[in-house]
C-alpha cells in the first residue's frame, strides 16, 4: 500500500472511529512497522494528533507482540493447503471466511510464559 493511501484511511477512517470512541482522547492506535506505516507523511500526521490519541509502534519483526501475526500465518498457511488455488476473488474471500470461522479458539487465547 502506498503511504498516501495508508495517510487517508488514518485521516479518514480512523480519525472519526477514535474520536467517536475515545472522545477524551485517551485511545490508543497500534501499527506494525510496514513501509507505509513509516513512512514521513504518516509520522508527521500522527505527530500533528497527539492530543486526540496516542500511536503505540511495535518494534521491528515482533510477531510475538502482534497475535493477529500468528492467526495471519495460520490462515495463510490453510490457504495455501488448499487445492485448487482460488480460480476468483469471490472463491477467495469464502475460503478465508471459512477458515477464519473455523480456526482453533485455542488461537486466541493467551500464551503462558
Amino acid at each position: 500500500m502506498k503511504a498516501s493511501n495508508y495517510l487517508n484511511i488514518i485521516a479518514y477512517q480512523l480519525h472519526l472511529y477514535m474520536a467517536f470512541v475515545f472522545p477524551t482522547g485517551n485511545g490508543i492506535f497500534q501499527q506494525d512497522n510496514a513501509p507505509c506505516h513509516k513512512a514521513r507523511i504518516v509520522l508527521k500526521w500522527f505527530e500533528e494528533h497527539t492530543e486526540e490519541f496516542h500511536l503505540m509502534s511495535l518494534p521491528p519483526i515482533s510477531p510475538d507482540l502482534n497475535p493477529m501475526e500468528h492467526i495471519w500465518d495460520v490462515m495463510e498457511r490453510q490457504l495455501r493447503a488448499q487445492t485448487p488455488p482460488c480460480p476468483n476473488i469471490s472463491t477467495l474471500r469464502d475460503r478465508c471466511s471459512d477458515i477464519w470461522y473455523n480456526l482453533n479458539q485455542k488461537l486466541f487465547q493467551p500464551k503462558k510464559s
